[in-house]
C-alpha cells in the first residue's frame, strides 16, 4: 500500500530538473541495495530520500523532465506523513506548480489537510492490521522496510506501537539511527549444486545479525542447505564457522527487533571460535 504524487511544472517552467534542484539539506537519500539496505549517497532511477532526524520509512523519488514523482509507502509515521506533503509544497512551489495528482486525483495545496488526514488514518489501520494478524498467528512475525534497513516487527513491537503512527516512528528511527552494520545474507553454490548462505562480521565493528538466517526475499525458492558466518579482522576474512556453532557460543549485546540481535565480537573470540569450530567452504 502506498499513496503515489505527481508534481508537473506549468507554463514555460520545463527545463531539466537535477535531484540537487529539489534536495534539502536536512534529508539523506540512496538506493536500496538487494538486501533492503541502504546505500547511502547514491543516486537511481528511484533515489529513497527521508529526513535525517526522523527515520521511518521515506519516500521513493524519481524525476524526469518537467515532472516529479514521489511514492509514500503504508503505514508510515505521522512525522514522515507530515514531512512528505511540506516537501510536496516546496517542490510545487520550485515547479510553479498549483496542483499535484494524488493516486490519480488532482488536487490543489489546500486539500493537503485532508491527505495528512487521511494518510494517518490509513496507516494506523494498517498497523492494527499487522497487530492483529500476528497476535493471531497469522503471521509470527512482520517485515517493514525502512528508509535504511528492514525491521521486523513481532508481539513486542506491536504492543509498543498500539497503532499509534508516532509511536511507530518512534520506534523505526530508533532502530535505524543505531550505529551498527546491519548485516545481509550471501548466497553461493557448490560444486554439487548445492547452496550455502554466509554473514560477515567484523571484528570490534556492531553488527545486526538474524536469529535465524534466511534469505528475506527468496523469490527463485532457493534451498539453502548450511548457514556460516566469516570473520574479519583488520580488512582480512580469516575463515568461517557454522552459524549454528556461531550461536551457541556468543553473547549477544542487545536485542534489535523480533528477529534480529546486535553483536561486537573482538579479534581475541573470533581467534577462539575459528580454533575450535572452523570450517571450510
Amino acid at each position: 500500500m502506498a499513496v503515489e504524487v505527481t508534481v508537473k511544472s506549468k507554463g514555460l517552467f520545463k527545463r531539466s530538473l537535477k535531484f540537487t534542484d529539489i534536495i534539502d539539506n536536512d534529508m539523506r537519500y540512496g538506493i536500496m541495495d538487494e538486501a533492503f539496505r541502504l546505500e547511502e549517497g547514491t543516486i537511481g532511477e528511484n533515489t529513497v530520500i527521508f529526513k535525517d532526524k526522523n527515520i521511518c520509512r521515506g519516500y521513493e523519488m524519481s524525476i524526469n523532465k518537467g515532472e516529479v514523482n514521489l511514492r509514500m509507502p503504508l503505514p508510515t509515521s505521522t512525522s514522515d506523513i507530515n514531512f512528505f506533503y511540506e516537501y510536496i509544497k516546496k517542490i510545487c512551489t520550485k515547479m510553479n506548480a498549483k496542483t499535484f495528482t494524488r493516486d490519480n486525483e488532482v488536487l490543489s495545496l489546500g486539500d493537503i489537510e485532508n491527505c495528512i488526514k487521511l494518510d494517518i488514518e490509513a496507516s494506523e489501520a494498517a498497523l492494527k492490521k499487522i497487530e492483529e494478524n500476528i497476535n493471531n498467528g497469522t503471521y509470527e512475525n512482520m517485515y517493514i522496510f525502512g528508509a535504511v534497513n528492514p525491521v521486523a516487527l513481532g508481539k513486542k513491537e506491536m504492543e509498543n506501537i498500539k497503532g499509534d503512527t508516532t509511536k511507530f516512528g518512534i520506534l523505526m528511527n530508533s532502530l535505524q539511527g543505531m550505529d551498527v552494520y546491519y548485516a545481509k545474507a550471501s548466497i553461493y553454490q557448490r560444486k554439487d549444486k548445492s547452496y550455502f548462505g554466509v554473514y560477515v562480521l567484523t571484528a570490534e565493528v556492531a553488527s545486526v545479525l538474524p536469529e535465524k538466517p534466511a534469505l528475506l526475499m527468496n523469490e527463485n525458492n532457493l534451498k539453502v542447505d548450511d548457514w556460516n558466518i566469516g570473520f574479519v579482522v583488520n580488512e582480512k576474512l580469516e575463515g568461517f564457522i557454522s552459524y549454528k556453532d556461531f550461536l551457541k557460543n556468543i553473547t549477544k549485546d542487545s536485542e534489535y527487533d523480533a528477529e534480529h540481535f546486535v553483536i561486537t565480537l573482538d579479534k581475541n573470540k573470533m581467534k577462539e571460535l575459528l580454533e575450535k569450530y572452523k570450517v571450510e567452504l
